[in-house]
């Protein structure tokens, strides 16, 4: 039911990318940390690992913490929390400590995964299931300009100040974001004085764990979330350490593949108008099958990382965002407490990232490795899809 409440659309835009620009910013930089720890490239990426980690958990804490404090004191903690561990970040490589960076790195993400979980809260509270459907997929584009850009400046500023300028960065962003949801509206206008009890706690999650369209929605988005993240992983030692890009290069090669999203997240918002949501994600599906396709033939063809890796991605986050947004609406129009059911389904989200980045340490990444991982994604996604009845 749509509320007479109007949410600021450039602080949401703001807020949901909060996580994924903190999780990426630095990773041109990762090659540069390898060499100041004297550690191996799959040991630094154990710093996206362990984001990804508490990017998970943390969006379990959010939803008690919103019921009971409100919306607003909930987001002051988070991004609190953010400032606090980027400034840890910093010290890490002022004491040489590999471990601290690390986390630094896990809370980092228990803070700033307050903006995506706090995001659907704020947008399925005040709109209608269609009106936040194509909010999220305008929501989106943040998703296509943020973390695009943050790795273009992470470049710039790795190449010319070294790798802890891009948690200067990150306190910048935190402060401004502090600055824009102090002018939020409360939504939450009645306190659930027993939300952080623990048996409330288990009563409520239990309950959203057991609503299959919740778990089918939040599964879909992960896989799609899956795409990003393995690609920060791998794609920074790909094109620098493989092909020879430099860092600054490489960040001016992200600018490439959020223009997808952008395409995406425009078709979407105008299509989920006239098209029901379900089809709208197996057509997704279809687009980001056909990216991997391309990326697996490029690669074949030993083409350049333009083509093998950039240009392919292209057209894998355009079909992503066809997911992302129908996905999320359509697993919270199937629930009644907006906060813990979000608080879910980016558990889910990220719990799927989580596992499948953690997986990669297991398996040695060749050339093929890439394309034929977003080809599985796209074949879970479709069986996902299938078995909606």
């Amino acid at each position: 039911m749509s509320s007479d409440i109007k949410l600021p659309f450039f602080t949401l835009l703001l807020l949901i990318s909060f996580a994924s620009v903190n999780a990426v910013l630095f990773t041109p930089a990762l090659p540069e940390i390898a060499e100041f720890f004297g550690i191996s490239s799959s040991s630094a990426q154990q710093t996206i690992t362990w984001f990804l980690i508490g990017y998970t958990f943390g969006q379990l804490i959010y939803g008690p913490l919103a019921n009971r404090f409100g919306r607003k004191p909930a987001l002051y903690i988070g991004i609190s929390l953010q400032i606090f561990s980027s400034l840890l970040c910093v010290y890490a490589g002022v004491i040489h400590s590999f471990t601290l960076l690390l986390l630094g790195r896990f809370l980092l993400a228990l803070g700033s995964g307050v903006g995506l979980k706090m995001t659907f809260t704020l947008v399925n509270e005040c709109y209608d299931p269609k009106e936040a459907s194509i909010k999220t997929s305008y929501l989106t584009l943040s998703f296509a300009i943020m973390p695009g850009l943050s790795v273009a400046l992470g470049g710039i500023l790795t190449t010319h100040f070294g790798w802890e300028s891009c948690f200067y960065a990150g306190i910048i962003y935190g402060v401004l974001l502090l600055l824009f949801v102090a002018r939020l509206p409360e939504t939450q206008k009645i306190l659930d004085k027993n939300a952080l009890q623990l048996k409330h706690l288990i009563e409520g999650y239990s309950t959203q764990f057991k609503n299959l369209q919740l778990l089918r929605g939040g599964f879909l988005m992960g896989a799609c979330t899956c795409f990003i993240y393995i690609f920060a992983a791998l794609a920074p030692f790909i094109a620098i350490n493989q092909a020879g890009m430099t860092s600054a290069e490489y960040g001016a090669a992200n600018i490439l593949p959020p223009i997808g999203l952008v395409i995406g997240s425009l078709l979407s918002s105008w299509l989920v108008k006239k098209y029901p949501p379900f089809l709208l994600i197996r057509w997704g599906i279809f687009v980001a099958t056909i990216g991997a396709l391309l990326m697996l033939i490029a690669t074949l063809q030993h083409l350049s990382v333009l083509f093998s890796l950039f240009l392919p991605v292209i057209i894998i986050y355009a079909g992503s965002c066809f997911i992302v947004a129908n996905s999320s609406t359509i697993a919270m129009s199937h629930v009644i407490d907006k906060s813990h059911g979000s608080a879910v389904m980016s558990f889910l989200n990220m719990g799927t990232a989580t596992v499948v980045v953690l997986s990669l340490g297991f398996f040695s990444v060749q050339g093929l490795f890439l394309p034929l991982t977003y080809l599985i994604l796209c074949g879970a996604m479709t069986l996902i899809s299938l078995s909606r009845r």
